[in-house]
């Protein structure tokens, strides 16, 4: 096995094991060599990679999730949990990348993890690499499990790699190929989104030539065949390649014709995990949405749907009630009577609305969207209105959650560039809310709408810095307001 570098590859195991059971002997340290040694154990370790990517990363509260939620100007609170007070306060502030940073957590703990879902599926690669066969062997000695163990291993070294790349200026790409992991020094984001990429083509590949199910406790609520999961994986290549971009000029220079590629070979049916509330549940949504006036709907939202409503709550007065043609102001939001945020910490943190478009709480198991099909096709439509072909977009944005969940009319054939891409955003806008990770954030950033001063990705945290004697760093604050790092730009 390769030598483990810094804190950030710990190994992590979940003492859950899903179709097969996990036997090893009740150990409390039980050693990595016998871990791997044991193709029951490889199994087990690999049945539980996404899940621990999905609930210990992507919707743990100790995450930047909650605080990308308001620096997007998405969902808007005044209340301190996981920095969303502190990162969407005006004017926007430096992050603060120190260890007594009493927020350091959301972007240490996220980096941690994804680099513990990195090191598991390094070692689960390692071994197969070596030789070792998963699984009942047929007459020529092949586990009938090795190449989903091989498939999902891959993918959860390239959404782990991918995340990091979407979310941090620059991070370590360690895989089971790197010869000398403590040799390695920290690559820029495009270089990790590469990387993640080249791993869930790896993975996707290796599905589609081969036969296999995952079994429904992987991905929790529904087994995929081969080929289904190779359609997920497709779909999160698309969504790395089209959100990576830091500022509008690189979200121009995306290369829109392989994001379209992407998306024609991903998902044709939503993505969604079953949260049964014992192992499986969504900690962001329940510390935000679903807990009444803990986040609130941004008003920039609501102006999208009645453009007479204010953008911005500037005073103590509620705006009233908002109206559209839009049907998704009565079934996705509800109006309250009060806002109990805290006055002295900024009207405009203020809302009046409810995200309510979710059946899913705490003490209601169900179905939760990680990826709408709608999201890759409203990006195969903003692929088309890069590469010129506007009526191929105005085609798929008719067809789109405008008329199926809006109401609205067509959009005209006439329609300008401009036009059409203000209709996508304002799909996107009301959409994606809570399905998947950032992407309201990741919207704004590439739109250079991201208020002047907020950072647009989370230096490498400083624990780890000091480990490896780089400088600390950071990003954020007007005074710093380059378009690289830090927005320069804003909607208002």
């Amino acid at each position: 096995m390769k030598n483990k570098i810094l804190y950030m590859f710990i190994l992590t195991l979940l003492a859950v094991s899903c179709t097969k059971d996990l036997e090893v002997e009740n150990n409390t340290d039980p050693s990595i060599e016998n871990i791997y040694g044991d193709p029951e154990a490889v199994y087990g370790v690999t049945s539980s990679m996404f899940f621990n990517w999905y609930m210990r990363a992507q919707t743990h509260s100790w995450s930047p999730a909650m605080a990308m939620m308001t620096m997007a100007d998405q969902g808007t609170s005044s209340w301190m949990n996981s920095g969303m007070f502190d990162l969407s306060s005006e004017p926007r502030a430096e992050l603060d990348n120190s260890q007594s940073y009493q927020y350091q957590y959301i972007f240490e703990h996220y980096y941690k993890e994804l680099y513990n879902v990195l090191n598991t599926s390094n070692d689960v690669l390692t071994v197969i690499e070596g030789g070792m066969e998963i699984g009942d062997l047929d007459a020529n000695g092949i586990g009938e499990d090795t190449k989903m163990v091989e498939a999902m291993s891959y993918f959860a070294q390239g959404v782990s790699l991918g995340y990091l790349g979407l979310n941090y200026d620059q991070a370590y790409i360690i895989t089971n190929t790197t010869a000398d992991p403590a040799s390695e020094t920290p690559k820029n984001y495009s270089e990790v989104i590469d990387a993640a990429i080249v791993s869930l083509q790896k993975a996707a590949d290796i599905a589609t030539a081969n036969n296999f199910i995952i079994p429904d406790d992987w991905i929790n609520g529904k087994d995929y065949s081969n080929n289904e999961f190779a359609q997920i994986a497709y779909s999160y290549m698309a969504r790395l390649l089209a959100y990576s971009p830091r500022n509008a000029s690189q979200n121009n220079s995306t290369n829109w014709s392989q994001v379209i590629q992407y998306v024609d070979k991903g998902i044709s049916s939503d993505l969604e995990i079953y949260l049964d509330n014992v192992n499986w549940k969504n900690w962001v949504y329940h510390y935000t949405y679903e807990r009444k006036n803990w986040v609130m709907v941004d008003a920039r939202i609501i102006n999208l749907l009645d453009n007479n409503y204010p953008e911005r709550i500037t005073n103590s007065t509620d705006p009233g009630v908002a109206t559209s043609a839009d049907a998704r102001l009565a079934s996705d939001f509800t109006k309250e009577s009060v806002c109990n945020f805290k006055p002295e910490r900024g009207y405009y943190h203020f809302s009046y609305y409810l995200y309510t478009r979710l059946d899913y709480t705490f003490s209601n198991p169900a179905d939760f969207p990680e990826i709408y099909v709608n999201e890759l096709e409203l990006l195969k439509a903003e692929a088309y209105v890069h590469l010129g072909q506007l009526s191929q977009a105005i085609t798929i944005l008719n067809n789109s959650s405008r008329s199926s969940r809006g109401g609205l009319p067509a959009l005209s054939s006439s329609a300008t560039q401009e036009e059409v891409l203000d209709a996508i955003f304002y799909e996107r806008d009301l959409e994606f809310f809570v399905a998947g990770f950032g992407i309201g954030f990741y919207d704004m950033r590439r739109r250079d709408m991201l208020q002047k001063g907020s950072l647009l990705h989370f230096p490498i945290p400083s624990k780890e810095l000091n480990v490896v004697g780089i400088p600390i760093y950071t990003f954020g604050g007007e005074a710093n307001a380059d378009g690289i790092g830090t927005s320069n730009g804003g909607w208002f």
